[in-house]
């Protein structure tokens, strides 16, 4: 079985970004100059991809301040008389980190006067070899799940049946994207994040409803497709989950029980996340082969690659570069037919 290697999600930052970033909302700093740290480092992580011989190339999404302040941006999802960037700050699960939590206050076709619906801001990936770009949004579960408005009720609730809408109206948004980003970026690949539907309570109540909207999501295009769930245990949607009408899944090893995708089988693209993106452990390429091959072996699925269990953008950007590197070693290693 050939196995691909590839990130999946937002690259850390370097200090000098952090500093410039820091102050620039400071008023200290240019937007300008800290841009063009940005688009700087931006070209260093695609180089090193490439240098690493990865299957797919991401961009870093170093300009983005949050996995969803660009579409919460794009589609004004935020209180009247505000914006995205004042929207309140909410600790991402299960991590020392926050992003900025979307507010819903209609439905989300009610949006499409007006609005910059360009989501993803796609820098330099033009740059990137064809056949290898890569774009990653968010699912649209996470999209709507993970943000404030008119689908929870004042006991903290899912409001069904306006939950149900919001999250085929945010399918169709997310796929207008996919058909932007593949018409004019030639993207050959878009990953779905979703870093709560793993562990939400109410995901498997509106699993036929996540299956659907994913369907709308990826409706007309021609890309491979990717689902990478993160910061739950997986298995608790077996044996439904190869059933999802995405190309690949994404799972993390961490937080999931790989015993129940031993007993059942898993016949489609599995994403292991190899690598621990929530400390600065190095992995050994030697342990990501053994371990790669106890997958192939007790789990077969129909195709393999190894990745970050989730973004790595919770480690510093050195350990994240090491991280990359290991990964890559490991790919290299198999690809050799190392035991």
């Amino acid at each position: 079985m050939g196995v691909e290697a590839y990130l999946n999600g937002i690259f850390p930052r370097s200090d000098l970004a952090l500093e410039a970033g820091s102050s620039w909302l400071k008023g200290r700093e240019t937007k300008e100059n800290f841009y063009r740290i940005l688009e700087k480092e931006t070209k260093e992580i695609i180089e090193l991809q490439q240098d690493l011989g990865f299957n797919y190339i991401i961009d870093g999404q170093l300009f983005w301040d949050d996995f969803l302040r660009p579409i919460a941006s794009a589609l004004g999802l935020n209180r009247e008389k505000s914006n995205a960037d004042e929207n309140p700050v909410t600790r991402q699960i299960y991590t020392n980190t926050f992003y900025r939590k979307p507010f819903i206050s209609g439905r989300l076709n009610d949006f499409n006067k007006g609005i910059n619906k360009e989501i993803e801001p796609a820098r330099l990936i033009n740059t990137i070899q064809k056949g290898k770009r890569k774009a990653i949004l968010p699912s649209p579960f996470a999209l709507v799940y993970l943000s404030d408005g008119i689908h929870w009720n004042e006991k903290g609730m899912l409001e069904e049946d306006i939950f149900v809408e919001l999250l085929f109206d945010a399918a169709k948004i997310l796929n207008q994207e996919a058909k932007r980003l593949e018409k004019d970026f030639d993207v050959s690949f878009v990953q779905f994040n979703d870093p709560c539907m793993a562990y939400a309570e109410e995901s498997k109540f509106f699993w036929d409803d996540i299956a659907r909207a994913l369907q709308i999501a990826i409706n007309s295009r021609n890309v491979i497709t990717s689902l990478h769930l993160y910061n739950g245990d997986a298995s608790k949607f077996l044996p439904d989950l190869p059933e999802l009408p995405v190309d690949r899944i994404g799972i993390d090893p961490y937080t999931t029980n790989l015993r129940n995708f031993v007993d059942i089988g898993f016949k489609k693209f599995l994403e292991i996340g190899i690598i621990n993106s929530k400390n600065s452990l190095i992995e050994k390429p030697e342990t990501i082969v053994n371990y790669t091959h106890q997958i192939i072996e007790k789990i077969n699925p129909n195709g393999l690659a190894l990745v970050p269990n989730r973004p790595l953008e919770l480690v510093p950007r050195e350990i994240a570069i090491k991280k990359m590197e290991s990964l890559a070693k490991a790919a290299n290693l198999l690809k050799n037919g190392y035991k």
